[in-house]
C-alpha cells in the first residue's frame, strides 16, 4: 500500500514555473498563491534537483490543505495575516514575524487574509553539500526549545536586515555571476544563525517555568503524533504518559479548551485530508492504512469534520 506523498521542492518549483505560463490553470491544492505569483529565484540547471529556491508571494493561499515538505522553509511575513499549524503548533502569521518549517513537518495555512505577503526561502541539505556541513547542525541551530513554536516576532531593524538578506540571495541568484551559489550558500547560513538567534530571544520572554500542565499538553501531542494510526482512546495515552485518564481530559481542557479524544480525531482527520489529497490511494485503502473497520465508518468520521464525504473531495481534486 502506498504511503503518504511528500511535496518535494522539484514539484513546488516545477509546478509553479507551470502555472506562471497559465495564469488560468490554478491548483488550489498547492500552498502557492492563487491569484498572484512570483518565483523569486530557483536553482534548476541542466534537469538536476532542486536544493534551493526562493518565492514572493502575495495574495491568499490554499488554505487548510495539510502538506509536508522534504525541505526546509524559512517563511518571513511582510504583509498581512493567516494562521498557520506546523506539527503540534498553531499560531498567527503578522507582518514581521517570520516562521520556520523542517523537512516531514505536516503544515497547513488558514484565515489567510487578501493582502497577504510572504518571502520564502526554500532549500535541502545538499545546497551545503560542499561546504562540509556536520549532520545536525542545520536542526540544532533552530531547535532552542522544543517546547514552543518555530515562529518568532522581530523587531523593525531585525526585519529589514532578515528582508535584506533574502534581497541579497536573489540579486546574486539574478546576476549568475562567477562564484554566485557560494555567495548565496554563505548569505544562508548566515540568515540560519540569525533565525536562531531571533528564535533564542523570543523563547527568553516566555516564563522559565513551565507548567506541568503545558508539559503534559506537549508530550499527547507528541505521542499523538507517534501512536495515531493504533491507539484511538484516553485510556492508551494516559498508560504512555503515567496518569490516570480522568487528570489527562482535565488538564488537557484546561490548557487547550479541548478533550484528549478530540486532539486524537484532528490528527487523524488531518492526516486523512492529506492522504485524500495528496495520494491516489482509494477510499477504501486510506480507511486500511488508517485502521477504520470499514470504509463506511471512515466517512462517517471524515464527514464529521470536514462536513463532506472524502468520495466528495476525491471528484473535486
Amino acid at each position: 500500500m502506498g504511503m503518504t506523498r511528500e511535496v518535494t521542492l522539484n514539484e513546488l518549483v516545477n509546478t509553479i514555473s507551470t502555472r506562471l505560463e497559465d495564469h488560468k490553470n490554478i491548483s488550489t491544492h498547492l500552498v502557492v498563491p492563487q491569484n498572484y505569483k512570483e518565483p523569486f529565484g530557483a536553482k534548476i540547471e541542466n534537469g538536476k534537483p532542486v536544493n534551493f529556491a526562493l518565492l514572493k508571494t502575495k495574495g491568499r493561499v490554499s488554505e487548510n490543505i495539510p502538506y509536508r515538505f522534504d525541505h526546509y522553509a524559512i517563511v518571513l511575513c511582510v504583509a498581512g495575516t493567516a494562521k498557520k499549524t506546523v506539527g503540534n503548533y498553531a499560531f498567527s502569521v503578522e507582518p514581521h514575524s517570520m516562521h520556520f518549517i523542517f523537512p516531514g513537518m505536516v503544515n497547513t495555512f488558514s484565515d489567510c487574509s487578501e493582502d497577504l505577503e510572504l518571502y520564502i526561502v526554500l532549500f535541502k541539505k545538499e545546497f551545503f553539500a560542499d561546504m562540509y556541513i556536520k549532520d545536525g547542525v542545520l536542526e540544532s541551530i533552530l531547535d532552542t526549545n522544543m517546547d514552543l513554536p518555530p515562529h518568532c516576532n522581530l523587531h523593525e531593524e531585525d526585519f529589514v536586515l532578515i528582508k535584506s538578506l533574502i534581497d541579497s540571495m536573489y540579486l546574486e541568484y539574478s546576476k549568475g555571476e562567477l562564484y554566485c551559489t557560494q555567495i548565496i550558500q554563505s548569505i544562508l547560513i548566515q540568515l540560519f544563525y540569525l533565525s536562531g538567534r531571533f528564535l533564542q530571544n523570543s523563547a527568553q520572554k516566555y516564563p522559565v517555568h513551565i507548567s506541568r500542565g503545558h508539559q503534559l499538553t506537549q508530550q499527547l501531542k507528541k505521542e499523538i503524533g507517534k501512536h495515531f494510526l493504533t491507539k484511538r482512546t484516553v485510556q492508551e495515552y494516559a498508560d504512555i504518559l503515567f496518569v490516570t485518564p480522568k487528570y489527562l481530559s482535565e488538564v488537557i481542557k484546561t490548557e487547550t479548551g479541548e478533550t484528549p479524544i478530540k486532539l486524537i480525531h484532528q490528527r487523524v482527520y488531518h492526516e486523512a485530508l492529506y492522504l485524500l489529497t495528496y495520494t491516489e490511494m482509494s477510499i477504501k485503502e486510506i480507511s486500511e492504512y488508517l485502521n477504520f473497520d470499514t470504509p463506511s465508518h471512515f466517512s462517517r468520521f471524515f464527514k464529521q469534520y470536514a462536513g463532506y464525504s472524502p468520495s466528495a473531495l476525491k471528484r473535486g481534486a
